[in-house]
């Protein structure tokens, strides 16, 4: 039995302290999925400019963020690697003629640490971690994730890391300051996930791909594609006709939206 496949929205890293409905939804995601061998996991903030697999058995921590709480810079999610799986994810990558790059030491940034540490706080997961290419559209991470599929009969998870919206240009600029992290939502991120959530369950993937002309507010839900390209990887890893159900929905700071989906 094959595996699903699920994007994570990660949001700020204050997710990993502050107690949302995001967060208790990821606190209680282990329980719907169980334990896997492994995880592939693709990150928002891992970029290269050719798909890169970590084969690190022990990465480090990575806090790529600045001005946070002290008690972020002090969490340690100590999850293994798995060289021998980040070895077969590479082979799996040129098989499709996909170039590969294989990186020996690079730790696990936020966009890996902090989601998966609510989700398997016991740190006993191991984790192969493979980058995005900003520079390249929402068809090649497709393709990426297509390369990945069959790992999924072998009780291996793939899940992709960033945000169903992510402008923080919005955010840092608002007039009255940051909003709450409660704040409801303004209209163009609730319009945009409802979009998208609307097309992942029609399995419509041509009309996803070309969210930056179909989607509304694409512009203001995205200005750079990278916190949504994980998305398309999780959803090219669940093979030819998936669609995708949205199973956590909120936002937090107005303009974050928290989507979590499962495609199948």
């Amino acid at each position: 039995m094959s595996l699903p496949t699920f994007f994570l929205s990660h949001g700020s890293p204050m997710l990993a302290l502050t107690d949302t409905p995001a967060h208790r939804f990821l606190r209680s995601f282990a329980s719907t999925v169980g334990r896997p061998r492994a995880v592939v996991v693709v990150s928002a903030h891992f970029e290269t400019e050719t798909p890169t697999v970590v084969s690190d058995d022990k990465p480090e921590m990575i806090y790529d963020f600045r001005g946070f709480p002290k008690a972020l810079y002090e969490i340690d999610y100590p999850a293994p690697g798995d060289a021998v799986l980040a070895r077969e994810v590479a082979d799996r990558l040129a098989a499709a003629g996909l170039p590969v790059d294989v990186a020996p030491k690079r730790g696990f940034d936020h966009g890996t640490w902090i989601p998966l540490s609510l989700v398997w706080p016991e740190a006993d997961v191991p984790l192969v971690q493979l980058s995005i290419q900003p520079q390249r559209d929402a068809s090649h991470h497709v393709a990426l994730g297509r390369a990945l599929a069959a790992l999924r009969g072998d009780n291996v998870l793939v899940i992709g890391t960033g945000a169903a919206t992510h402008n923080l240009r919005v955010l840092f600029r608002n007039p009255g300051g940051m909003p709450a992290v409660d704040a409801a939502p303004v209209d163009w991120a609730r319009e945009f996930a409802d979009w998208v959530a609307e097309k992942a369950a029609a399995g419509d993937i041509a009309g996803l791909v070309d969210y930056r002309a179909q989607a509304p507010h694409a512009e203001m839900a995205h200005p750079e594609d990278d916190h949504f390209l994980p998305f398309f990887v999780a959803l090219g890893a669940a093979g030819e006709g998936a669609k995708g159900e949205r199973i956590h929905n909120s936002y937090e700071y107005s303009a974050l939206s928290m989507d979590m989906y499962r495609f199948d």
